[in-house]
């Protein structure tokens, strides 16, 4: 049973009083047939442009050449386009040009895959000509139409059909496949940031071990940059991410532990990551790889440098098949406890040992032996005690 938001079917309502057709189409009722939430509400119309802007006062131009108006409608924004079928895809990617259309089949049958090619009306129903509610039945995913069309179209595709495997845990039908393996070059006009994209929500997504179809399917030999993942990193990602937490870092830091430090960043650089990612997944590997000591000076001293990405490295280092024993137990102790573990929590700071005559260099080194005093022993940790050892020291 699809049960749409009241703000959609109002939507829908004004359409219909207009004079036009409307349905919901795509995702969101793939979704709704799958009893999963929709995480947005796209509406295909017969109605124009123009007429799409008549109907709703509250609206603005966001991809008008192909027929897209963006309604804002209580606090939400909902995508309206109007019924089309495609020109040649000349990059690979978008449509040169689109011709409106009033039919909804028509519509439908320039969409990717049967899955996102059903259309819903509450009046109306279920409208399916590519039988696409079989296919979601059936845990497959499968193109609209002539699979090779599909992906010469847009290459991005069958990253998407990978992603959607992933995300769902449904089989590309066998004729996909075949046309992805056939069509695997085309990937070198996608641009990085969509590859990367989609990359990354599948190994994101909860049946991330489809990321085998990458390497099966041909794909890897075609990513758009230097340092793409290798056939070995990625079976051995199919076999690990299954049990790993989703967050971005972590999934990349298994998927390049083995890479030198060096070549980590570059390949999250190709992919075009911003400078943190880049940065907290090298060093992720980097700690995950080194020692850790298991006294409680070693383990303060630990996170000190690395608290912000603890979990991470125990988790990284378990799925690498590490024995931690009771370390993370230990460091999440430390943390309760509130021992203090960097320069700024010291009962001591710059103004101090500048007020007992110290300055310059001498007072960066004279609180980084501080800290190190009290990572041995939190107790000493108070401004008596720590000045007292500077004095110590000095005479």
């Amino acid at each position: 049973m699809i049960i749409l938001p009241d703000d959609v079917t109002y939507l829908l309502n004004i359409l219909n009083r207009n004079g036009h057709q409307a349905f919901v189409v795509g995702g969101c009722v793939r979704d709704m047939l799958l009893g999963r939430e929709p995480y947005d509400w796209d509406i295909a119309t017969s109605a124009s442009p123009p007429e799409i802007k008549k109907c709703f006062p509250h609206s603005f131009d966001t991809g008008i050449a192909h027929g897209t108006v963006t309604v804002v409608y209580g606090k939400r924004n909902y995508e309206v386009t109007t019924y089309r079928t495609d020109g040649v895809y000349s990059d690979g990617r978008r449509p040169d040009s689109v011709t409106f259309t009033g039919s909804l089949t028509e519509d439908l049958a320039r969409r990717d895959f049967t899955m996102n090619a059903i259309a819903y009306h509450p009046a109306a129903g279920i409208v399916d000509p590519f039988l696409g509610k079989i296919d979601l039945q059936n845990k497959l995913i499968r193109c609209v139409g002539r699979p090779i069309l599909r992906f010469s179209e847009d290459a991005l595709r069958m990253l998407r059909a990978v992603r959607f495997s992933g995300q769902l845990g449904f089989t590309i039908e066998r004729d996909t496949r075949r046309a992805i393996q056939k069509n695997a070059a085309g990937l070198r006009r996608v641009s990085v940031e969509r590859v990367r994209d989609e990359l990354t929500k599948l190994m994101l997504s909860p049946f991330s071990e489809k990321i085998k179809y990458i390497s099966e399917l041909g794909l890897i030999e075609y990513f758009p940059v230097d340092y793409p993942p290798t056939k070995q990193e990625l079976e051995h990602a199919a076999q690990t991410l299954k049990n790993c937490s989703k967050k971005i870092i972590l999934v990349y830091a298994v998927l390049f532990y083995n890479r030198e430090p060096e070549f980590v960043l570059r390949s999250m650089r190709a992919l075009r990551f911003d400078n943190n990612s880049v940065r907290d997944t090298s060093r992720l590997i980097k700690i995950a790889k080194s020692p850790i000591m298991n006294d409680d000076y070693n383990l303060r001293k630990f996170l000190s440098a690395n608290q912000d990405l603890f979990n991470e490295v125990f988790e990284l280092r378990r799925l690498f098949g590490r024995d931690e024993g009771d370390k993370p137990r230990r460091c999440t102790a430390i943390i309760a406890n509130g021992d203090c573990l960097h320069v700024k929590d010291l009962c001591v700071n710059g103004k101090d040992l500048l007020n007992i005559g110290l300055n310059g260099k001498e007072i960066g080194d004279v609180l980084a032996r501080m800290l190190d005093i009290v990572l041995r022993d939190p107790t000493l940790n108070t401004k008596d005690k720590l000045l007292r050892s500077v004095l110590k020291c000095s005479l």
